[in-house]
């Protein structure tokens, strides 16, 4: 079964996303892989929908800041947690499970503090509903990704 709306587990991650995003005062969440594999991407009030493109170039640009300079750590075990408040992207993210990111983006000032709470609060289900989720086999898929889900 494809990823998307079609998908009752990433139907609910999207949800799960999007409450997310909505709780912070965020535009949108989403989780991506030390790969670059974006699994998912919750439109603030909106229902669940597959078409993103201006959020998954932020999210091409969040891996390329805050991930790709700290793949290393990232592949022998560091957590990643960064919050960008000023500039033109703000946001804050979290890495759970060894290779994924969360991820809540925001239009202006936010809270990080109390964004990295609402995001921890949120992460049992995210992280349960991610690695619930069919490999993509597709770009972004790695060892690491198939090690989690199986």
């Amino acid at each position: 079964m494809p990823l998307g709306p079609d998908n009752p587990t990433w139907k609910q991650l999207y949800l799960a996303l999007a409450n997310l995003a909505a709780e912070c005062g965020g535009t949108f969440a989403f989780v991506i892989d030390q790969g670059n594999g974006l699994w998912c991407v919750g439109l603030a009030n909106s229902g669940p929908t597959t078409v993103t493109m201006p959020e998954d170039r932020a999210a091409d640009r969040f891996y390329k800041n805050e991930m790709v300079p700290r793949l290393g750590g990232l592949r022998r075990g560091s957590r990643l947690d960064v919050a960008k408040t000023d500039g033109d992207d703000l946001y804050v993210g979290v890495s759970f499970a060894g290779i994924y990111a969360v991820v809540v983006w925001f239009d202006g000032a936010f809270d990080p503090a109390l964004a990295r709470a609402r995001i921890r609060r949120a992460l049992p289900e995210i992280e349960a509903l991610t690695v619930g989720l069919p490999p993509s086999g597709g770009p972004g898929f790695d060892e690491g990704a198939q090690r989690v889900l199986a």
